[in-house]
């Protein structure tokens, strides 16, 4: 088993992985409110044109589009600390900390309160990031 030593808690990738984490788990609620609301092509729409026109409506839509394009840029610097980092470490903690960013992000935007069953998951996540992080 790999350990990560305590220098590299303050090393430049670490900033790298935080900040994947920050922009995936920012972006995804709002990826999810911009879907909602995004126009649909009329059914009617020829079979071969519905994809185009699906597409043109995301594209078209800020709310969808702005949040996805940074997302993507996330996911490119992603690939990058997979190439750099170990790999267990660095997928663990980036979708670790995502899935904390998006519920924190997702009750600041008024997608819901956060449960009890939550709170205690999302410490167990820093818990054992930070866990993952010093060995």
């Amino acid at each position: 088993m790999e350990s990560i030593e305590l220098s590299t808690i303050f090393d430049p990738q670490m900033f790298a992985i935080i900040g994947v984490s920050l922009l995936w788990g920012i972006t995804n609620p709002f990826i999810a409110r911009g879907t909602k609301s995004a126009t649909r092509p009329p059914p009617d729409t020829a079979i071969w044109l519905r994809p185009l026109l699906e597409l043109h409506c995301f594209v078209s839509n800020w709310r969808f589009a702005l949040p996805f394009v940074l997302n993507q840029l996330a996911s490119l610097l992603f690939m990058a600390l997979v190439v750099n980092l170990p790999l267990t470490f660095t997928v663990v903690s980036v979708n670790s900390l995502t899935f904390l960013i998006t519920a924190i992000t997702g009750v600041y935007i008024g997608e819901g309160k956060l449960s009890a069953h939550t709170i205690v998951g999302c410490i167990l996540v820093l818990v054992g990031v930070i866990i993952t992080t010093i060995f």
